[in-house]
C-alpha cells in the first residue's frame, strides 16, 4: 500500500468541477512530481488532497487511513503538511516565531529541531530574529518548507516550490527538495510549472490535463517521452 493513495477524485469550486476521477499514489520516500498546463486542476488536486476543500467523489487514503472526511488541521496531525504557493508565511511574525507556528500541533518546539532548521538553512539562523517580511522571495519560500518541517511530516506537498525564484535560486530550491527527502525520509508530492526540472529529481510524475490523468511513469520516463515533451515541455 502507497503512503498516499487518491481514487477517482472529483471536486472544484461551486458549481464547478475542476477534476473529473483523478489518481495519484505516492510511496514512502519518494519525490512525485505532478506537471500539466494552467488550469489542468493541479493546485485543486493538492487543496483536496489536504481537506481545504471536499472531495465531491473519490477517495484520499494516507498511511492506510481514510482522510477523504477531515479537516486540513487533522489531516496535519496526522504527518501530511501542505506549502501553498502564496500566504506561505507569516509576515509579521519573525523567523523564529513563524517556526515555532509551524509547530503548533507541539506543545512546544524543542531546540533540537529548531537546530536541524538552522543547520539545513542557515541563512534563518542568521535572521531568526528578523521580520519574515523583510526576506527575500527565496528565503522565505526556505522559510515556509522549514515550517512545514517542523512537526516532522511523512509526507509533504508543495505547490509550485520555484514559483517567484531568480534563476540562480531555482536549481538551489529543488537541491533542497532532494535534501529534506535524503535527511527526513518525507516524502514529497508537488505541482511544479518548472516540468523540466521538477521531473529530473522526481521518482515519478504524473501529468493532468482537463482535470484528468494523461500520463504517468518514472520521471525519466516522462522526460523522454516524445508526446509529453512536445504537449507539455515546451519542445
Amino acid at each position: 500500500m502507497a503512503l498516499l493513495e487518491a481514487r477517482d477524485v472529483v471536486s472544484g469550486y461551486g458549481d464547478a468541477e475542476i477534476l473529473h476521477g483523478v489518481d495519484i499514489d505516492v510511496e514512502e520516500r519518494e519525490i512525485v512530481t505532478i506537471i500539466g498546463p494552467n488550469g489542468a486542476g493541479k493546485s485543486t488536486m493538492m487543496k483536496a488532497t489536504y481537506g481545504l476543500i471536499g472531495c465531491w467523489e473519490g477517495t484520499v487514503t494516507f498511511d492506510g487511513e481514510d482522510i477523504t472526511p477531515l479537516r486540513a488541521d487533522q489531516v496535519t496531525e496526522r504527518g501530511l503538511c501542505y506549502v501553498p504557493q502564496r500566504e506561505n508565511i507569516f509576515p509579521t511574525l519573525t523567523v523564529r516565531e513563524n517556526l515555532e507556528m509551524g509547530a503548533y500541533i507541539d506543545d512546544d518546539p524543542t531546540q533540537e529541531e529548531l537546530e536541524a532548521v538552522w543547520e539545513r538553512f542557515p541563512v534563518l539562523r542568521e535572521r531568526r530574529n528578523k521580520k519574515a517580511s523583510a526576506m527575500s522571495g527565496g528565503q522565505q519560500q526556505m522559510l515556509a518548507l522549514s515550517s512545514a518541517l517542523m512537526i516532522d511530516p511523512d509526507l509533504l506537498l508543495v505547490d509550485e516550490p520555484s514559483a517567484g525564484l531568480a534563476p540562480d535560486l531555482v536549481d538551489d530550491m529543488f537541491d533542497r527538495l532532494v535534501e529534506i527527502r535524503d535527511e527526513t525520509d518525507t516524502a514529497i508530492l508537488m505541482v511544479e510549472q518548472n516540468a523540466r526540472q521538477a521531473l529530473a529529481i522526481s521518482d515519478r510524475g504524473y501529468v493532468l490535463d482537463m482535470g484528468e490523468n494523461r500520463f504517468e511513469g518514472t520521471g525519466t520516463e516522462l522526460l523522454d517521452s516524445d508526446e509529453v515533451a512536445e504537449l507539455y515541455l515546451g519542445e
